[in-house]
């Protein structure tokens, strides 16, 4: 069965790159079909994983900001020791939740060693001859050169379109209330601003300029 499912996705993949006659063209099209068929797993199992984590991620976030902000009202207060026990408690909080992000992050790039080993197979033997010899590399380069560049353009101009695709917009549109309930996360600006009944300070006088000399002799 995993022969089967490995040819029918080789005959699927190969066959963008047959598209055009002219055999460079065909090679730039199948590349670019594979970077965004990698790309539009990878986010899927990106926004899967989030939605089966969000209340873990949801209840960590929302204690990171409890203690952020619980800190930086002792700091105001001038409570030193809760200060430091709160900062300490909301740095761990903000490692675990960053490395969590990460690791939601990571889970959209797992197509890619798959996407390799199978261009490696097919384009293995190919090299492309650059103008110019490149240290440690040569006049010339093999798939990888070629593939990762249009991997990385692919994302960017999936990530500016993929807010309007419906399945990609249900996610974000979680994430976006995530952050818009519960409490939100105080800056130093918020906590140490000025009263607004504070007298405004008076204005620093222009300089006083020179008279302009008078026609008289």
């Amino acid at each position: 069965m995993t022969e089967t499912l490995y040819g029918q996705l080789d005959a699927f993949l190969i066959a963008f790159f047959r598209l055009a006659e002219n055999p460079m063209l065909g090679y730039l099209t199948g590349i670019a079909v594979l970077a965004l068929v990698c790309v539009i797993v990878g986010d899927l199992s990106m926004g899967l994983a989030y939605r089966w984590n969000h209340a873990f991620l949801q209840r960590d976030n929302r204690r990171l900001v409890r203690l952020q902000n619980g800190s930086l009202r002792a700091l105001k207060a001038r409570d030193k020791e809760s200060y430091q026990a709160l900062n300490r408690e909301a740095n761990d909080a903000f490692g675990k939740v960053f490395f969590t992000r990460v690791a939601l992050a990571a889970a959209s790039l797992w197509p890619l060693p798959f996407a390799m080993q199978w261009l490696e197979a097919r384009f293995g033997d190919v090299l492309f001859a650059l103008p110019l010899a490149l240290p440690k590399t040569g006049d010339a380069v093999g798939y990888a050169f070629t593939f990762i560049p249009m991997y990385i353009l692919v994302r960017i101009v999936f990530g500016r379109l993929r807010s309007r695709l419906p399945i990609f917009r249900r996610v974000l549109t979680l994430q976006v209330r995530e952050q818009m309930d519960g409490e939100q996360m105080l800056s130093f600006t918020d906590v140490f601003h000025k009263p607004t009944g504070s007298a405004p300070s008076r204005p620093i006088p222009p300089a006083s300029q020179p008279h302009p000399p008078s026609g008289r002799s």
